[in-house]
């Protein structure tokens, strides 16, 4: 057993393709709400994943509600012992989430389930993401058949594209 395997696991994304950070359209100095810890954050409400689909709001970043600007977390990894995105999360004692606007056309790619990132099932539940697989109108060579994270991992391909 190598020392990283003791370290903490997380879910992850790989922005492939966010807008909002060429222009800084990012919120980077807000804290997490107090009472959105327990729907946005992991590992006792230490942690906030990138990938969390949130809002924000005079409390601080909070729980995304329908009719309110869509967030995505995204914060590049400090340096860590292992390179690895999957062992990097925002630790809120530490740092504050970077929560990037999305903007229709967005895309990124997201290990595990939907229910594995916090609000992305529900953001899909309200049409505002798209899972984007082989054969949805694409071409069969596109990128946007990717169904592999840049590690080896399976992913899933999403689109936002607003309403």
């Amino acid at each position: 057993m190598a020392l990283y395997d003791l370290l903490p696991r997380f879910h992850y994304i790989e922005a492939n393709n966010l807008k909002a950070l060429l222009p800084g359209f990012v919120v980077a100095q807000m804290e997490v709400a107090e009472d959105a810890k327990d729907a946005l954050c992991v590992k006792d409400g230490k942690y906030i994943e990138n990938g969390t689909i949130c809002t924000i709001s005079k409390d601080g970043v909070c729980e995304w509600e329908e009719g309110k600007p869509m967030f995505i977390v995204y914060n590049d990894p400090l340096n860590t012992i292992r390179q690895g995105d999957e062992f990097y999360a925002t630790e809120l004692a530490s740092e504050n989430p970077r929560c990037v606007l999305l903007i229709p056309g967005d895309e990124f790619m997201a290990d595990g389930k939907a229910s594995d990132h916090k609000g992305l099932a529900e953001a899909i539940a309200a049409g505002m993401i798209v899972e984007v697989k082989k054969g949805d109108g694409q071409s069969e060579d596109d990128w946007f058949g990717m169904e592999t994270m840049p590690n080896g991992d399976a992913g899933k391909h999403y689109l936002f594209i607003g309403k």
